[in-house]
């Protein structure tokens, strides 16, 4: 069957439209591919900048608390056992008592600066001293670190009777009345007393009747 000149036969057509089928396929298998390396690379970028993350705020978690600081997980485990954290006397340093109020701490820190501004001690002593009485200081005035060495303080005191740390927390003060006492159960002991009284009373009737 002839066609006219210039005018593709329709197998011509079939033949270049399946060739452009293929080239589509070849240029979306390429874009798939691209995009599938574009996401992996961006989800192995995102997994290391999260690594370095977690690494930057485990290296800043680990360098927040200060030197002085009694938070740590072998302190909690000693306060569980009853054992004592420090041997320091935080409270005894400050020269005020247990139960002491928060200003009433930073009162006495100020007045134990003064003190110690008054005694004729070389430079390098007072500020021993002085680091001596901040770190008490720090200690009784964090919510945290007193909450914890108060705890460390009752738990060794009397390690045979548990207390939880907010029982010594002088920040959580009680929000409901305390529960009324159980009445004593007396009815026993007025049992046990009938029957010795019974018992006296016939052993004593029993030995005059024997004697007759």
């Amino acid at each position: 069957m002839s066609t006219a000149v210039g005018i593709p036969s329709p197998a011509t057509k079939l033949t270049a439209h399946r060739r452009h089928l293929r080239r589509r396929r070849r240029r979306l298998r390429c874009s798939a591919d691209a995009a599938a390396a574009a996401a992996a690379e961006e989800e192995e970028s995102e997994g290391e900048s999260a690594e370095g993350e977690g690494t930057i705020v485990g290296a800043a978690a680990a360098t927040t608390r200060p030197a002085y600081s009694l938070i740590s997980a072998a302190n909690v485990q000693k306060a569980l056992r009853g054992l004592a954290i420090t041997d320091v006397d935080h409270y005894g340093r400050l020269g005020i008592s247990k139960g002491t109020s928060y200003d009433q701490v930073n009162v006495a820190f100020k007045k134990k600066q003064e003190e110690l501004m008054n005694k004729e001690l070389d430079e390098e002593e007072a500020k021993k001293e002085l680091e001596l009485l901040k770190e008490s200081y720090n200690i009784l005035s964090s919510e945290e670190e007193r909450r914890l060495y108060d705890w460390s303080l009752a738990r060794s005191e009397r390690p045979e009777r548990y207390v939880w740390p907010f029982e010594v927390d002088i920040t959580q003060t009680p929000t409901q009345p305390p529960p009324p006492k159980e009445p004593e159960d007396v009815e026993p002991t007025r049992l046990v007393g009938y029957f010795f009284l019974a018992w006296l009373i016939l052993s004593f009737a029993l030995s005059v009747t024997l004697n007759r």
